[in-house]
């Protein structure tokens, strides 16, 4: 009897605690939060404990104890983890579940926290293993009835509970409503001008980009405009405020979605959309397969440039995706707290996010110091600073405290304040001063901190956006988002390109004063969306995890389940060119993973194959193109559809595929698979010179000793040209004649052997040296028109 008792009073304990432990959850996100009210908390609390009651109902039916117990830990194990983690979302962010959480959750951020936060860490895990104990005790001994009637009701009564929390309801309706927009969404379907897109952002215009100005860009963690009203907070950023009258001061410049933290906003400020993607933990497909690999952003334009383009940060460049974006996009060097901290003088003089400011800044210098030293080379120097890190910031030892609020963020505001000035101030000094612009701008505005209880109610916050030294000083108040950052900076440094971006535009413009309102919302928020996932970024896909492998309907054409939209040069393409004077060629990795798809001129498709010899390929082409390099593929009717690799040749999959009707073409994947396995080393060079039959044209040929190479017919685009270049004193060949060939010449000389420019080099298959005849491929140096640098020089096999 003693013993029952004893069980019992454990039972309900266990069960006692669950809830409390879970309600204390609740409690937490109630005080953390920023927008949530009473409301909020009532239907949080009535959802844990109907919960609970399902659970317990459920369980009392199962008969074995040990059966009995695995279902209740399982099932409280889902509450508790769901509780812990809508909590950690409010202590960070004030706010509950939503995009910035879910693009946070993947392993590679859990991991980070284990090292940055693990006393946090330890205490998730103490709560989610004392939950699962309790569960176990409070229905292991529990004695088992027989199922009745109004068993039957758990599962519906389990859907209606769901529908009680206020947290998993608003991402369901935020769902249909996502559902609701993008159904049938596509580019033909998307309205340009009522969203106020820029359709042409879809496309690369990455030619003849000249360079401008050097330039430093600062990011400021949480640093708003807030921060340096006087009004509000005298002598808080005593230094910034100094530079009113002489810097480009933006006032109106305001968040919107996909900006709010660290990552989305330097992505939406260097590439002109927002980071925006499918929402819901999916989303983050974004981390495993780049960021807008097709976009072509800031970075990329000054790469194009000839920038060498450095970035600095205190944090792991790991957490949350940001080296694998500015990897992927013109950034050389990504410097975090594993690259700088074996430069620090105090290697144990760290925060829980890595290097403190006053340490990053003096390293910052160093590095810019660095830069400068070599005149011909322009420069972009990213730093990124962490001190006013949310939710209490992290103070530099160097700096002094701000004396009017005892508030650690106001401490860390103020620091940055005096460690940007010394930063500035050693710019100024150098002689390359004079050619540098220089930004100051938020990376977000500040999320949930300990400094918010000093904000004054009803403030209207904006981001803090300054650009120095660009040689021209005004308040500017034309209203703005992070997108319109990059084609303003590249306008005041002098850069000259073509590109446009999605979003985004240029500030001081006259035509943007008036455009409209720039915030993202309903239908351009999906159309961005869209944009972003189908036509911006490359999310491969395995060659057996879609079908349709190619499909044409309603004048839309899909490969791998994804849109295409054909360009050329920078240029919309028509799809009725398909087979007539372009192919199409999607790349498909050894994995056979699907990745890029681009329309290819038929006169140069052997160029472009060689040019991508290690990939396999999918090609959409009619036979004989393929046949000049391949001679194994037998010919075909209309267009086919091949698949396979310079190496091992072709398999014909679809054939008599034309563009007046719609089709669909699928295969065997398991044997694509197979086959792209299969891709080894190719001996390119030789399939360089093939292309011309080892042979040399007339009046093509390079004279060392003359520092000269004439080109009797090079393709670029759709147009042919007469080339002469010469070399300069730094050995490089710059193109010093270019005459264009008349059309009806170029089809007069298709059946003879051309060189090709594109993807910055120029392959010439056959071309007469002082050694004999060679194939030669020149790499165009970036950022100078037209100018190239010899690459590789083989003698071509003797012809009998």
């Amino acid at each position: 009897m003693q013993n029952a008792t004893v069980t019992n009073t454990i039972k309900r304990f266990s069960a006692d605690l669950i809830m409390v432990l879970l309600l204390l959850t609740v409690a937490g996100g109630w005080y953390f939060n920023i927008f949530h009210g009473d409301l909020w908390f009532l239907r949080a609390a009535l959802f844990f404990g109907l919960s609970l009651l399902l659970v317990w109902r459920l369980c009392v039916h199962i008969e074995k104890s040990w059966v009995r117990g695995i279902v209740a830990v399982i099932l409280v194990e889902v509450l508790a983890i769901y509780a812990a983690a809508r909590l950690v979302s409010f202590y960070y962010q004030g706010e509950s579940f939503n995009e910035e959480f879910f693009f946070h959750f993947s392993p590679e951020t859990i991991g980070f926290a284990f090292g940055a936060f693990p006393g946090f860490v330890t205490l998730f895990f103490v709560y989610v293993g004392v939950m699962g104990v309790c569960a176990w005790l409070s229905v292991h001994a529990m004695q088992g009835r027989s199922f009745d009637n109004r068993t039957v009701l758990i599962l519906p009564g389990l859907v209606l509970v769901l529908a009680m929390d206020p947290d998993l309801f608003r991402l369901a309706n935020l769902s249909m409503q996502d559902a609701n927009l993008n159904r049938g969404l596509q580019l033909s379907t998307i309205d340009f001008e009522a969203t106020d897109l820029n359709r042409d952002a879809i496309y690369k215009m990455s030619e003849d980009i000249v360079a401008g100005k050097n330039v430093v860009m600062i990011y400021l963690e949480g640093m708003e405009r807030l921060y340096s009203d006087e009004a509000v907070y005298p002598d808080l950023t005593p230094f910034i405020n100094s530079l009113k009258g002489n810097v480009l001061q933006f006032e109106n410049i305001h968040q919107t979605r996909g900006t709010t933290f660290t990552v989305a906003g330097i992505l939406s400020s260097q590439c002109g959309t927002p980071l925006l993607f499918p929402s819901g933990p999916g989303g983050n497909d974004v981390l495993k397969n780049g960021f807008l690999q097709e976009g072509f952003c800031f970075g990329d334009i000054l790469n194009a440039a000839g920038y060498r383009n450095v970035f600095m940060g205190g944090a792991s460049t790991r957490f949350a995706g940001k080296g694998t974006f500015l990897s992927a996009h013109g950034y050389e060097e990504v410097l975090g707290l594993e690259e700088l901290k074996p430069f620090m003088d105090e290697p144990d003089y760290l925060n829980n996010w890595g290097l403190y400011d006053d340490t990053l800044l003096e390293l910052a210098k160093d590095q810019f110091d660095e830069l400068a030293a070599n005149p011909d080379q322009p420069f972009n120097l990213t730093v990124l600073t962490v001190d006013t890190h949310p939710p209490d910031g992290t103070v530099s030892k160097s700096c002094t405290p701000y004396p009017t609020i005892d508030n650690n963020i106001f401490h860390a505001v103020h620091c940055t304040d005096q460690l940007v000035e010394k930063f500035i101030t050693h710019l100024q000094q150098s002689p390359a001063w004079d050619n540098t612009v220089v930004l100051m701008m938020s990376d977000h505005l500040h999320m949930r901190n300990t400094g918010m209880d000093y904000y004054p109610e009803n403030y209207d916050r904006r981001l803090f956006v300054n650009i120095l030294n660009a040689g021209v000083t005004d308040v500017v108040e034309t209203p703005g988002t992070h997108m319109d950052v990059a084609p303003t900076l590249l306008d005041l440094m002098g850069v000259q390109h073509r590109q446009v971006f999605l979003v985004g535009a240029d500030l001081l413009a006259p035509e943007t004063a008036s455009r409209p309102d720039p915030d993202v919302r309903g239908p351009r928020e999906a159309a961005i969306r869209y944009i972003n996932t189908s036509l911006l970024s490359r999310i491969e896909v395995g060659l057996c995890e879609v079908k349709p492998l190619y499909s044409f309907a309603e004048k839309t054409l899909r490969v791998a389940g994804r849109e295409i939209e054909l360009s050329m040069g920078g240029r919309p393409m028509n799809l009725r060119n398909l087979g007539t004077s372009h192919a199409l060629m999607t790349l498909v990795s050894k994995e056979g993973k699907v990745g890029l798809t681009f329309p290819v001129n038929l006169d140069n498709l052997a160029y472009v194959m060689y040019q991508f010899r290690t990939s396999n390929f999918l090609l959409l082409t009619p036979p004989e193109a393929i046949r000049r390099l391949d001679p194994r593929v037998e010919s075909y009717r209309g267009l086919g559809l091949l698949f396979g690799n310079l190496e091992n040749s072709f398999d014909v999959l679809q054939t008599d595929i034309s563009l007046d009707a719609g089709f669909e073409a699928n295969a065997d994947c398991g044997d694509l698979l197979s086959k792209a396995e299969e891709l080894g080393e190719l001996q390119s060079i030789e399939t360089l010179g093939q292309i011309c039959n080892y042979t040399v044209p007339d009046d093509t040929e390079w004279s060392e000793i003359e520092g000269r190479i004439r080109l009797a017919s090079v393709a670029y685009a759709n147009q042919r040209y007469q080339a002469e270049l010469m070399r300069d004193n730094r050995g490089w060949y710059a193109v010093t004649n270019l005459i264009p060939i008349p059309m009806e010449d170029a089809r007069l000389s298709e059946s003879l052997c051309h060189a090709y420019y594109g993807n910055q080099e120029i392959l010439i298959p056959g071309i007469m040296t002082e050694d004999g005849p060679s194939s030669m491929i020149l790499n165009k140096i970036p950022g100078v028109t037209l100018t190239f640098e010899l690459g590789s020089l083989t003698p071509l096999p003797e012809q009998n």
